[in-house]
């Protein structure tokens, strides 16, 4: 029987792409003022692509933006930019389109949980930045115990604070090496949302969605087959 559901943060509850962009381009505008706006726009987008979903550090991302940009930018960049992207990145968060009511029709069916990979302070301002930390019992970001997806203690932790077993859980997440791999080998139930239709995975047979709403549907199929 499900009593919990558990969501990622960046790229499930929120729309990822859309918060790095914002910081990027508020950020490096000032490296590529002779550019025009549309040439800028090819930049975002760049650094768009080699930002990976925060799958990859920022040491690497910075790698990517100096093979292809190294004249426009800094030697200190990854020193100066670093600080200002957790200090700041909360400020261009958005909330997925249709999450907020998902959560409402969620809240007080089943326990809530968000479990997220990052920087403490920037993920609680995150959260706060959309308003929706009155919805859930437990937050759980890994900076705070030194534990990150895919380790199975970080899940474990969750289901702690839950007061809930593995097997009750459900794990909606976007990265799936990080939420998909790591909640089924901790025992939960995956959800893997995905905002790329078109994303081949013909080695998974697990659930699959791409809008909030769906989110629903397979709670009410998953109580249909207890």
């Amino acid at each position: 029987m499900i009593k919990a559901v558990i969501f990622d943060f960046d790229g499930t509850l929120s729309v990822r792409q859309e918060g790095a962009y914002g910081i990027y381009a508020d950020y490096f505008r000032k490296y590529f003022s002779d550019m025009s706006d549309l040439e800028f726009e090819a930049v975002l987008q760049d650094f768009l692509l080699y930002e990976c979903n925060g799958t990859i550090s920022m040491k690497k991302r910075i790698e990517n933006y100096r093979r292809k940009y190294g004249t426009y930018l800094p030697e200190d960049l990854e020193e100066d930019f670093l600080p200002y992207y957790h200090a700041h990145m909360y400020e261009y968060t958005v909330l997925r389109d249709g999450m907020k009511e998902v959560l409402e029709q969620l809240k007080g069916r089943y326990r809530l949980g968000i479990l997220s990979n990052g920087d403490s302070f920037s993920q609680h301002s995150k959260i706060r930045k959309v308003g929706i930390e009155t919805y859930f019992d437990a937050i759980v970001v890994s900076d705070d115990y030194g534990i990150d997806k895919p380790d199975v203690r970080i899940f474990r932790k969750m289901c702690e604070l839950l007061d809930v077993k593995p097997e009750e859980c459900v794990m909606i997440g976007d990265v799936f090496s990080m939420d998909v791999l790591g909640s089924t080998k901790a025992g939960m139930t995956p959800v893997w949302i995905v905002s790329d239709e078109d994303r081949p995975s013909h080695l998974y047979q697990g659930y699959r969605i791409h809008q909030p709403k769906e989110i629903l549907s397979i709670l009410e199929e998953m109580k249909e087959e207890e």
